[in-house]
């Protein structure tokens, strides 16, 4: 079965105009079934109507409805009456724009990337720009989330990230990739931000380390790059955060303009437990892109979306990761693509699982064969 795909345009540059008003329109792509090929095929695109030149688009179940939405970002720098955007995708129905109307409050930002995890029982997105980095959560209440009405909290939880913070160099940033993860295997998620300018944009600065910034019990964080020793100052753009040497702690690789991609070891001392998590199911979507993965540890609790969009020309795919702090179990519960919810399943910690459709979480050892 073919997967819903939405693709993300940014100028026309057959239009030998000002660039300012040429944003190339954006697609959605649903399967077509197709009697006796069960691998189908994609449906006529349709055309996401306005576009305003996408830098990056993430899937996702903001009200945890069981239906995702899809967030845009959009570069301001180009398009004329333009915004950040939240579309609905409901399947049988035409993809359209949440409205003023429905809650949704228009917000204009050089859109670059999406990052998302848990706050507050909801996905929050951190959004990246040039000196206005956003942290939006939702205005939910008790009995649950009705419309997409956020509030943006960077301020409050120390993830402004508007100037360099180490070098010298006093003008705003310019953030592009950022990423969700927990570094130091706590069971709190912890934030990274690519960093650079855009060519040699004089009002931006020309040095501008990448931001590392770690996340407290009290929710806030705490930047750390500098000591972390990632505190560089190439033109970065893309990145990942993942277990490279598979030793349980996420290591860093770099993508920067101009210069060599950079990759680090992570050598926290003293770090958490953690849980590595990989879905497996039949069929064409064997990632169960769309599911999430609820962890308990201890007091801990988390939950994921499983996507690869959002970053800014970054993805990955693999074994998820979650920290796990001072516990040595886990209880792993996940919701799979179609909305069936597995049982939950006890796990020991410090280790890798695949995990099936009705099956016991299978215990994956790095060089043995497997799935």
């Amino acid at each position: 079965m073919c997967p819903t795909v939405a693709t993300g345009s940014d100028l026309d540059r057959t239009k030998e105009v000002d660039p300012w008003g040429s944003c190339t329109d954006n697609r959605l792509y649903r399967p077509k079934p197709v009697a006796g090929k069960p691998e189908q095929q994609f449906d006529t695109p349709f055309l996401l109507k306005p576009s305003f030149c996408a830098l990056s688009m993430l899937f996702t179940d903001w009200n945890r409805s069981g239906t995702p939405g899809l967030r845009i970002a959009n570069d301001r720098e180009y398009y004329k009456g333009g915004q950040e955007q939240l579309w609905h995708v409901d399947p049988g129905r035409p993809p359209a724009p949440y409205t003023l109307a429905e809650g949704w409050k228009p917000l204009k930002i050089w859109g670059m990337g999406i990052a998302s995890t848990d706050i507050g029982g909801f996905p929050a997105y951190f959004l990246t720009s040039m000196a206005d980095n956003k942290l939006q959560t939702l205005n939910a209440p008790p009995t649950g989330a009705t419309k997409p009405d956020y509030k943006d909290v960077a301020f409050a939880k120390g993830v402004t990230a508007q100037h360099p913070y180490t070098g010298g160099d006093v003008r705003p940033s310019t953030a592009w990739h950022a990423q969700f993860e927990d570094v130091n295997n706590d069971g709190l998620a912890d934030l990274f931000v690519a960093k650079g300018n855009v060519d040699t944009m004089p009002d931006f600065a020309a040095k501008d380390p990448d931001n590392l910034l770690l996340q407290g019990a009290d929710g806030k964080f705490i930047e750390v790059g500098d000591k972390a020793g990632i505190a560089t100052n190439g033109q970065s753009r893309g990145a990942m955060l993942a277990d490279f040497n598979l030793d349980g702690l996420l290591d860093l690789v770099v993508v920067n303009r101009n210069a060599d991609a950079q990759l680090w070891r992570n050598t926290t001392p003293k770090a958490g437990h953690w849980l590595g998590v990989k879905l497996n199911e039949d069929g064409a979507n064997r990632d169960a892109i769309g599911a999430s993965i609820e962890v308990k540890a201890g007091t801990l609790a988390m939950r994921r979306e499983i996507t690869i969009g959002g970053g800014h020309a970054s993805g990955q795919l693999g074994f998820w990761h979650f920290g796990l702090g001072d516990a040595t179990t886990a209880e792993v519960t996940v919701t799979w693509p179609d909305g069936t919810k597995g049982d939950a399943q006890q796990v020991a910690g410090d280790g890798f699982y695949v995990v099936a459709p009705g099956k016991t979480p299978e215990a994956w050892v790095p060089g043995k064969a497997g799935k």
